[in-house]
């Protein structure tokens, strides 16, 4: 990483930080506790919603299964970037309390540790955020169908990424290429799901 790099990262991590910010961030950053919420609101919306409704969410589909399971999980074994919190000593680490179901850690205080890194490691999964990632897909496949919802996921993509950092799990360095490979998996989930649905067009039989 660059002095820069390391200096904002200090600043996002240690001084801009506020008890409000300890709850919030690691709340937001914790996608596996809201994944049971995510999920039974999308098969709600997937059996109660229209047909434009169903092509965003297999655009959206795509996209994640893109950016998440080829893109990002490609390029962090690749690149082996070690995160802040395995590297350095002195970062602040918020995680949400380990208690199952991982959703009632929600309402649980964050766990926050301060780090002491003897032996730093010599590998890791900093580069890209996954997160990152998968949100900023989602914002350009939901901008493409809904503007108005597309400029929420926006702002809540914007909190997650920038809580990757303040928890951290990444480097500010990490943030701006994860959000360009982001929108470009979207860019490609959108593609390949208006491909389908002209393909799926074209077989109807027309009188």
């Amino acid at each position: 990483m660059t002095a820069l790099d390391q200096a904002v990262f200090w600043r996002i991590n240690r001084d801009w930080s506020n008890p409000v910010l300890d709850y919030l961030m690691p709340a937001l950053s914790a996608i596996e506790a809201w994944l049971p919420l995510l999920i039974v609101a999308l098969l709600i919306l997937a059996w109660k919603g229209s047909q434009k409704l169903r092509w965003m969410l297999l655009c959206l589909g795509l996209a994640l299964g893109l950016g998440d399971g080829v893109i990002g999980n490609g390029l962090k074994k690749a690149l082996g970037r070690v995160r802040p919190r395995d590297s350095m000593s002195g970062v602040i680490t918020r995680d949400l309390a380990d208690v199952k179901p991982r959703t009632l850690a929600l309402f649980k205080p964050p766990v926050i540790k301060i780090t002491d890194i003897r032996k730093p490691h010599l590998v890791g999964k900093s580069i890209p955020s996954n997160h990152t990632v998968n949100l900023f897909a989602a914002t350009f496949v939901v901008i493409a169908f809904y503007r108005r919802w597309g400029a929420f996921v926006f702002i809540l993509a914007t909190l997650v990424a920038y809580s990757r950092v303040y928890v951290g799990a990444h480097w500010p360095g990490d943030i701006i290429p994860s959000i360009g490979l982001g929108l470009f998996a979207g860019w490609c989930g959108l593609a390949i799901g208006q491909k389908l649905q002209k393909w799926q067009q074209n077989r109807i039989p027309r009188d």
